[in-house]
């Protein structure tokens, strides 16, 4: 026998013998020194043996509590047989749970707050869920702030959500409990309708009680994405949505969400991202890049997605070719489009993510461009201003907006900008395209928002930066632009009012040619090359997260496949099955 077993075989001999003892003192009354009383049951026991356990009776013994004074303890809320069972726990290490008591021991381990008893509870209700007990055992839990129990039954749930949704069970939810369940991410339903014709059902199931919960309810639900078909014929099938004004409201947000597929990413909102078991996934996209911070540089055609649920890297479709350094992008609905790069300065591609195919378009930019921007607007896309480097000095920086409209497939020059600029970034409200800053003509930094109307086709300048900058990227979320600097500053320009301020710093970032995409309210920052001071211009692999509404930011385990300065990345959502193969990294199981 190794030292290690002789080890573990004395103490547990001192163990059993020490058990052996307490069960001795419990059946005698020996040496007690206090009397439990619960319900009909009393029982001498002993401060010390209790207090050792229980932080519920160390407290009531050294707080000079009347039970401390009068050696007598009522306890109030267990039942005798229950405590009986309890004491047989404490006294003799006897392994009392069975499924007749599980949940009552339970309460009354909480209440005396019994850590060790409370676990072995919650391990054994987990083993035993079913759909008839899972939520009376999560609601248990929550009231008793037993987190395993509660987070192993609120999975149950989610993942039993359509044998449920036919039971008394779902039927009998509090209305902020329901909530709960339509609002969470993990829930496992064939789509978002079955989730809107559940909630329905149970509002219908008592309806002169529960129909003044429908406007909370119809918030939570993600209408925008249902079918078109469902949102038009939703409220003529269902009698308990007629008269609500929230509920035609509610309507119309996602009917303006399927119909404004170029502002589709714009929202923050996680009503309009698909749930983890969707077939549809939400992803970051990196679009190529150089991959050697000097020459000979090195460039990839690889592309690669970031799947925001599983924090995993994968392959895409690689692009048809290189279309050289500084390409723009833009996405409208779920399609990316890519223009110029230093190889081809009038190159136009496209990636269609129904079918995870890069196409070659034929119609080309009439001003061959980089260091330029994309927008996408209504229903065209833009290329804005920009660098080309095939012209003579002093007219390399462009002036001019090219738009292509996605159903005629042709560009044609729109307007020309007041002020030339290249090295910029722009984003799109409604008809208006802001553009941010650049490097004018005589290489200089501009601070000075132009705003482009595609409606009036006029160009204005409507405002100034902070700060002079170029290089930066710029990202719309709901109704305001959010721009990062070289030097980690974080710039809010709200449209509306057409303010615009400092908000935040990234700290130690000095870096350029990085990405930025945005989801449910936070950017996302990845990859680039430094800029600081020294010899040094290392490339990046770096993932930052800077959260909109407490302007913080922070870098996370998550890294980019390999480190790199981007020409550009977007956001898309995308069939799971192209994701599924040609998996690149795992990332870190913290979570992000």
């Amino acid at each position: 026998m190794s030292s290690m077993d002789g080890a573990v075989s004395w103490r547990q001999q001192y163990l059993d013998a020490m058990s052996s003892g307490l069960e001795r003192l419990l059946t005698s009354g020996h040496f007690s020194d206090t009397t439990v009383i619960a319900g009909s049951y009393s029982l001498k026991c002993h401060k010390a043996v209790l207090a050792a356990i229980s932080p519920y009776f160390e407290a009531m013994f050294t707080s000079g509590m009347k039970e401390s004074l009068t050696g007598v303890v009522k306890i109030e809320g267990i039942d005798n047989n229950v405590f009986k069972d309890i004491l047989s726990y404490i006294y003799c290490g006897f392994d009392i749970v069975t499924d007749a008591n599980a949940e009552e021991v339970l309460k009354g381990a909480a209440v005396l707050q019994i850590e060790c008893l409370q676990r072995r509870c919650e391990e054994f209700l987990c083993k035993n869920l079913t759909t008839s007990n899972c939520i009376a055992r999560w609601r248990l839990a929550h009231w008793h702030a037993c987190s395993h129990l509660r987070d192993q039954a609120w999975n149950f749930i989610m993942v039993h959500f359509v044998e449920l949704s036919k039971g008394e069970e779902l039927q009998a939810l509090e209305a902020e409990e329901l909530i709960c369940l339509i609002k969470d991410d993990s829930i496992h339903a064939p789509d978002e309708e079955y989730i809107c014709e559940t909630a329905y059902r149970w509002i219908s199931y008592d309806q002169e009680n529960r129909l003044k919960y429908l406007p909370e309810i119809i918030k939570n639900l993600r209408l925008g994405l249902t079918r078109p078909q469902y949102l038009m014929d939703m409220v003529r099938k269902n009698e308990i949505l007629k008269d609500s004004a929230d509920v035609l409201q509610a309507v119309d947000r996602a009917k303006n969400f399927q119909l404004l597929p170029s502002r589709r990413h714009d929202y923050s909102s996680e009503h309009t991202s698909h749930r983890k078991n969707s077939r549809m996934e939400d992803v970051l996209v990196v679009l190529s890049g150089g991959e050697t911070p000097k020459p000979p540089y090195i460039r990839s055609k690889d592309v690669y997605a970031y799947s925001f649920n599983s924090r995993q890297w994968y392959h895409l479709s690689p692009l048809p070719h290189d279309p050289g350094i500084e390409f723009a992008s833009c996405v409208h609905d779920n399609d990316i489009f890519i223009t110029g790069g230093g190889l081809m300065q009038t190159c136009f591609l496209r990636y269609r993510a129904k079918k995870n195919k890069w196409n070659s378009c034929r119609a080309k930019l009439k001003k061959g461009r980089r260091r330029h921007a994309m927008v996408s607007c209504g229903n065209k896309i833009y290329a804005i201003g920009g660098f080309n480097s095939e012209l003579e000095e002093g007219c390399r920086v462009q002036n001019s907006i090219e738009e292509y409209e996605l159903d005629s497939g042709e560009w044609v020059e729109a307007v020309q900008l007041m002020q030339p600029v290249s090295s910029v970034s722009a984003t799109a409200l409604g008809d208006r395209i802001f553009i941010y800053g650049g490097e004018r003509m005589d290489r200089t930094d501009s601070c000075v928002i132009q705003c482009y109307d595609t409606g009036l086709r006029t160009v204005t300048v409507m405002a100034s930066l902070p700060v002079n900058c170029k290089l930066s990227r710029a990202v719309m979320c709901d109704n305001n632009c959010f721009l990062i600097l070289f030097d980690g500053k974080v710039i809010k320009h709200s449209p509306d009012d057409n303010t615009t301020k400092i908000v935040g710093q990234i700290k130690n970032f000095d870096r350029v040619h990085f990405g930025l995409v945005h989801r449910r309210g936070i950017l996302y920052v990845l990859g680039g090359q430094k800029v600081g001071p020294g010899p040094s211009r290392a490339l990046c692999d770096a993932m930052i997260k800077y959260d909109t509404r407490s302007n913080v930011a922070m870098t996370i385990s998550d890294r980019v496949p390999t480190p790199r300065l981007l020409d550009s990345c977007a956001k898309i959502t995308i069939d799971k099955k192209f994701l599924q193969k040609d998996l690149i990294t795992e990332s870190p199981s913290s979570p992000s």
